[in-house]
């Protein structure tokens, strides 16, 4: 696993994605007014927004072995690309559902969350992870540049905001808008706890967020695995 390792201490060097990554989702959920329902932003559409944030920026890591030759040094040891893949996409994953754990458990101590709620966050986050992820790993596939990556990425997202509802309810955009966002995989995250939060029960909605999410993941990495990393 000495990839794994390494693909953890250089995503997590960049102070920014540190923060993305392993503080800010324990943050968000001290802050008591997204959780209260004080504020008309939401706790978990903020959550949900860092995760996304913070998964493309620790996904770098592939693009920047690619520009910096180390990926070529990588495959003359005895290691099959699926394995770096893997072992890389794990990697990306493990600070921010850790950081997401603890945030769940404060949030059960903090607001009395019930325990089905709980766990139908902490479950819908760990998929998004995954999701986002995989996501991340198909768009960084499609380029050779790290800058030319994250201006395009970014302006996916700034859409991809608008859109899925994880900076302001989605019944604020005009009707015809309003299901849009569902090519987003936090369209799915956010319509899904939103439903969880209403209903006190993991319903149909919330399911199909996570069949949704799923789907996305899969097909984020069959698409990411196809392409020509070197």
């Amino acid at each position: 696993m000495t990839i794994f390792r390494y693909a953890i201490i250089k995503g997590l060097r960049n102070p920014l994605t540190m923060i993305f990554n392993a503080i800010l989702p324990i943050l968000i959920v001290l802050i008591r007014p997204l959780w209260t329902g004080e504020s008309n932003l939401t706790g978990y559409g903020l959550l949900f927004l860092v995760i996304w944030a913070g998964c493309f920026m620790m996904s770098q890591g592939i693009l920047r072995d690619r520009e910096t030759g180390a990926l070529t040094r990588i495959m003359a040891a005895p290691i099959s690309m699926r394995n770096y893949l893997m072992q890389n996409l794990l990697a990306y994953m493990v600070p921010l559902g850790t950081a997401v754990i603890i945030a769940c458990v404060l949030g059960a101590a903090l607001y009395d969350w019930t325990l089905v709620f709980t766990l139908g966050l902490l479950l819908m986050s760990v998929v998004f992870i995954a999701a986002s992820v995989t996501m991340s790993f198909a768009w960084t596939s499609l380029f050779k540049s790290k800058e030319t990556s994250t201006t395009s990425f970014s302006a996916i997202m700034t859409l991809g905001v608008m859109l899925s509802g994880t900076f302001f309810p989605l019944h604020v955009l005009p009707t015809m808008l309003q299901n849009v966002g569902a090519i987003f995989p936090a369209y799915w995250a956010v319509r899904a706890i939103t439903h969880l939060g209403e209903a006190g029960t993991m319903g149909q909605d919330y399911w199909t967020g996570i069949a949704a999410l799923t789907l996305f993941t899969a097909a984020f990495l069959l698409f990411g695995g196809r392409r020509k990393m070197m």
